[in-house]
């Protein structure tokens, strides 16, 4: 977001704790929506709030791609009978 938003703006409850509403032009201008997930700083008198980089989200085909048997131990072999290691 380029330009700078400024707002006076009143602190409400929200249940036990405090919430501040962001301006819907900030909102707008940085893509938020509900279920962002941000960071919280508190320095001094200041907050400052950054989105959090969002993580990739892999498949179990994704992760286990390249692995065959030889590269796992002999605890992960399926064929293996009761607790013993073959």
């Amino acid at each position: 977001m380029s330009r700078t938003i400024e707002r006076t703006i009143k602190v409400a409850r929200w249940g036990n704790s405090l919430a501040l509403r962001i301006p819907r032009e900030a909102v707008e201008g940085l893509t938020l929506k509900a279920g962002t997930v941000v960071r919280i700083q508190v320095s001094g008198d200041s907050i400052t709030s950054r989105r959090l980089k969002s993580r990739r989200k892999w498949t179990e085909k994704e992760v286990l791609e390249g692995i065959t048997p030889g590269m796992c131990g002999p605890d992960l072999i399926a064929h293996r009978k009761g607790g013993e290691l073959l």
